[in-house]
């Protein structure tokens, strides 16, 4: 016997997970299993109005809240819709088992970036909407539309916008609205994605924000304040992380990532569950109250501008590094030249440190550095002002000495420098 997917709407649901990627001969070569991209050529400026200050990890809980939502609030029974409504184009294009007949377009590979947007489009975006629809019919006219406009990263990066298309800009209906940030997976890898979720709030002072911190501010806070809109998803197709602000914009509170093909709860049944808590449906997700600024809350925030000027131009990274700023030791041998910097054993401490860069920067193609075999400990004064290039020994005991180290992470580019500084308390 085949039955229609509505009629047994849980029941198609509960098995309907993510067709796998299909990736093309052209598609760019995905990063290492743990691995960050170094491809995500957004950019920012630090801007001193985004107070966002705590990123919430909503932990295991999150599967279980979607779970019981989906159990209590789906129909078990047929609804009437038989799969593909011809005039609206409403289909649930998720393949599911085989007792749910199912016949639906597979896109071609992703080879580029626009054809993955075909992808997240076609098969969950799609069935999210359809499914909304059905069970919600007084929502007819939400539907997921697309916005270029504002942008030049056309190639890393697509927004879609579920809001009612009748009357967009309500402040009503933006309220209820959601934004889906969607990258490829060769530019926002798995590991990206983790660091995404592990984020603990952006910086609060003017310093260069690393990749994780500018797809928060620039692609998902920038355009969730700009459109007034709290709840949001970012994806790779084969990533999935659900979002959400507080009223102010202060604090942000993220789902686990979720794999494509995840079951209990599929990646259809989260995305409903949060499209439906953004509608104010009744038993979604809200997000905790948190005390903000009286300004914010009212929605007095300065309207970010487009950083289209802002492409960063990233030099691919020859080191094997996964790139964990949270986990420094990791890097170049960090474990062992921390300790170093930290002692208070005076300037032989410096030395040893600058032996161990240097043996390393021997291993680095074309690169000509300090003989190790002329280093010594203890250094003399004329050791440590050729190895520190500078007048490290002054008349004046209180003077503080720093110098400025550079290495190049491409030989014949001149990029990737590495300022190091140590101050310390020299005397004769």
């Amino acid at each position: 016997m085949i039955w229609q997917r509505t009629d047994d709407l849980q029941g198609y649901l509960r098995d309907a997970v993510l067709p796998e990627l299909k990736y093309g001969p052209e598609t760019p070569d995905l990063p290492p299993l743990g691995h960050k991209s170094h491809r995500n050529t957004l950019s920012t400026r630090f801007r001193k109005h985004r107070h966002l200050t705590a990123i919430h990890y909503l932990g295991p809980s999150f599967d279980e809240i979607v779970n019981e939502w989906i159990s209590a609030r789906l129909p078990a029974k047929s609804t009437g819709f038989r799969g593909e409504d011809q005039q609206s184009g409403e289909a649930l294009t998720v393949p599911s088992t085989r007792r749910f007949k199912v016949c639906t377009a597979v896109p071609a590979p992703a080879a580029d970036s626009a054809r993955l947007w075909t992808w997240v489009h076609h098969f969950p975006l799609r069935t999210v909407q359809t499914v909304l629809h059905i069970i919600f019919p007084k929502i007819q006219d939400w539907d997921f539309v697309s916005d270029d406009s504002g942008t030049d990263n056309a190639d890393i990066y697509k927004e879609f916008y579920f809001t009612d298309t009748r009357n967009p800009t309500s402040p009503e209906i933006r309220s209820n609205s959601v934004v889906v940030v969607c990258q490829p997976p060769w530019v926002l890898s798995d590991e990206d994605m983790w660091q995404f979720t592990e984020l603990k709030s952006l910086p609060m002072d003017n310093v260069p924000l690393r990749a994780k911190e500018r797809l928060w501010a620039k692609q998902v806070w920038d355009t969730c304040v700009r459109r007034q809109s709290t709840y949001f998803v970012v994806t790779s197709y084969q990533q999935w992380v659900f979002g959400a602000f507080s009223r102010g914009f202060t604090h942000a509170f993220v789902s686990p990532p979720m794999g494509a093909q995840s079951r209990d709860p599929t990646v259809i049944q989260a995305a409903i569950y949060w499209l439906a808590s953004a509608l104010a449906v009744e038993y979604g997700y809200v997000p905790p109250y948190v005390p903000e600024p009286v300004d914010y809350v009212m929605g007095d925030i300065p309207v970010p501008p487009h950083d289209n000027d802002d492409t960063a131009t990233i030099i691919d990274s020859l080191s094997s590094w996964t790139g964990k700023s949270e986990e420094p030791a990791s890097s170049a041998h960090a474990a062992e030249v921390i300790p170093a910097l930290g002692s208070e054993r005076g300037a032989s401490d410096l030395v040893a440190t600058r032996l161990m860069v240097e043996q390393w920067r021997q291993t680095l193609p074309g690169c000509d550095g300090v003989q190790v075999a002329e280093l010594c400990s203890p250094p003399s004064p004329q050791d440590l002002d050729r190895l520190y290039g500078g007048d490290l020994w002054t008349d004046d005991p209180d003077d503080a000495a720093c110098t400025v180290s550079s290495d190049h992470t491409e030989i014949g580019e001149t990029k990737g420098h590495w300022l190091t500084r140590f101050s310390f308390l020299c005397t004769h």
